[in-house]
């Protein structure tokens, strides 16, 4: 076995019980198999839902498969551990067919040439098969041995340093997951004195460094806690095996590391519910438990919710599955959360009172993931969302390709809580940031009207939230370069708006809110379907109040708690 394998063989807890468990389960039961169809799907239709299905089921049996054989190298299941290593090794890629044939990409390079492209599920894939091999190779088959060195030089080592990857530039979740899994899986393979190790982890570097460019001063991502845990949770895991086999703790030492750390803590709004914001799938994520143990014990980030063990992630990633095996302690103690957070690099500013908070956001409409949202907002109390952002659509084709993209409810600015402003919603760019101030606790001003088209005829638009104990006050006030001008404001809501008898400009929103807006607005509601990240439908809320001015217009409107 590798020096410096994290020790879980024998290891009994409850995630472990449940891998032997799932192990036996799977024992005696066919793998997926992976069908052409499928894999040309996304070409056709633009669909990839068929084809990573069984692709990341194959992957959740390898991860399964391996961690059962780490806590018990027993004869049964290094069989299963062998045919897994040839199943996955006779894929004819391990990248998926959404990354290999994405029209703004590398591409491939030779037609047909399918296995040596580098995507985050073949770098993952790699990382986890090296690990593997390292960790079991003198107990497994030499033929087998020998097949899987060389698909490891083949699809992983050979094309990541014979081309320059785009994602090593990238300041997000691709540039640590794809870099940091070629890492640790050259860790696991080469030799500590061989060179070839040491110019991977050269360009590796690249990688690394660039994906913490994406982080300011305040540690937030406006990627979302989602994406959050998935690129820094690769850095953290290659970060730790370079250090337990080097002595290099370059990367944990590095002083943006321990701000990155606390980013869940930043944005939860109660314990276990995050900001919805950009492609969030779920405001309650699975934040790995191993990752979030790491964090606290090494890195001294604050913890809200008591930690518990979580398994295998639904894209069936070995690392994460090894590292909250070997990580996670359910005895960390939680801190109480502030009043208030503001996070002053993606400008987002988090209010939390009794029973009740609020998140709103000014940033840019040229993220990583972008939505055109820039002053967003919403409303959550323990138990609902009032208004509520709508966090990631499906993956489809379209959903990453613009403009089609902007087309897609959850993305555009008609899926968020902001101003259509003389009919014309919010635009992607590199010159659309809002500003936001935050003047006094629980008050947050945003100026936005660079997030519009010239269309919109706006010199001036800015939005003002107050939050007291019982109510939120949101203030829109708009100049405008003519004089005839409408603006729109809508809410996003997951409940039907009731109009509340006797009180013309007040609606019930959910149990316990009401809404009071400016008189003489025209109300419409919507009422919307969509498919959420995965792919399942729902529908939800969209009300929009119109209002007609000259040249400057102010919009008022409060949200009123009724307990």
């Amino acid at each position: 076995m590798i020096e410096h394998t994290l020790a879980v063989t024998g290891m009994h807890n409850a995630l472990a019980e449940t891998i032997r468990q799932q192990a036996a389960q799977q024992h005696a039961t066919p793998w997926p198999t992976l069908n052409l169809s499928d894999f040309i799907a996304f070409n056709r239709t633009g669909d990839r839902a068929a084809y990573e299905k069984n692709y990341f089921d194959r992957r959740k049996r390898l991860a399964i498969t391996g961690a059962a054989w780490l806590l018990d190298p027993g004869t049964e299941n290094l069989t299963d551990l062998a045919t897994a290593l040839w199943q996955i090794c006779q894929e004819p890629t391990w990248a998926l067919p959404a990354h290999l044939f994405k029209s703004n990409n590398q591409g491939i390079k030779d037609a047909g040439a399918l296995a040596p492209f580098l995507d985050l599920f073949s770098t993952e894939t790699g990382q986890t098969v090296a690990y593997l091999l390292a960790a079991a190779q003198d107990q497994l088959p030499p033929e087998l041995v020998d097949f899987v060195q060389y698909e490891l030089h083949r699809r992983i080592f050979t094309p990541f340093m014979m081309n320059d990857w785009h994602w090593l530039y990238l300041h997000n979740n691709w540039a640590a997951v794809c870099a940091g899994s070629v890492g640790m899986a050259a860790l696991s393979f080469y030799a500590p004195e061989d060179s070839q190790l040491r110019r991977i982890l050269a360009k590796v570097d690249i990688g690394l460094q660039n994906f913490l460019v994406g982080f300011g001063p305040d540690g937030a991502t406006e990627e979302g806690v989602d994406y959050w845990a998935y690129g820094f949770g690769y850095y953290l895991y290659f970060a730790d095996q370079l250090a337990r086999q080097t002595g290099d703790q370059r990367y944990l030492t590095d002083p943006r590391v321990a701000a990155i750390a606390r980013f869940p803590y930043n944005i939860t709004l109660f314990p276990g519910q995050y900001v919805k914001f950009g492609d969030t799938p779920l405001r309650s994520a699975n934040i790995p438990s191993g990752l979030m143990s790491y964090c606290v014990q090494r890195l001294q980030a604050p913890l809200v919710t008591p930690l518990h063990y979580t398994g295998v992630d639904k894209n069936g990633r070995f690392a994460v599955l090894l590292h909250n095996l070997a990580w996670t302690d359910e005895s960390l103690p939680v801190q109480p959360l502030p009043a208030e957070t503001v996070l002053p690099d993606v400008a987002w500013h988090l209010t939390r009172r009794s029973g009740w908070a609020v998140a709103i956001k000014a940033g840019s409409n040229n993220v990583s993931h972008n939505h055109n949202d820039v002053g967003s907002w919403e409303l959550i109390t323990p138990t609902e969302a009032v208004v509520t952002e709508l966090g990631s659509g499906e993956y489809t084709r379209d959903y990453f390709v613009e403009p089609a993209r902007y087309h897609i409810l959850e993305p555009r600015s008609l899926g968020h809580s902001v101003p259509l402003v003389n009919g014309q919603e919010q635009i992607a760019g590199p010159s659309t940031a809002g500003t936001l101030t935050v003047p006094a606790a629980g008050r947050s001003v945003i100026d936005f009207a660079a997030a519009y088209p010239v269309e919109a005829q706006l010199t001036r638009l800015t939005r003002t939230v107050t939050a007291d104990d019982t109510q939120i006050t949101l203030i829109d006030t708009a100049d405008f370069k003519g004089p005839s001008n409408t603006l729109t404001e809508v809410l996003i809501l997951p409940r039907k708006p009731v109009a509340v008898p006797g009180q013309p400009n007040v609606l019930q929103l959910g149990a316990h809110w009401q809404l009071i807006d400016t008189l003489g607005g025209d109300c419409t509601v919507e009422e919307l379907t969509s498919h959420d990240h995965a792919g399942q439908p729902y529908q939800i809320f969209r009300l929009r109040l119109q209002y007609h001015f000259g040249d400057s217009g102010k919009v008022t409107l409060r949200l009123r708690s009724t307990l």
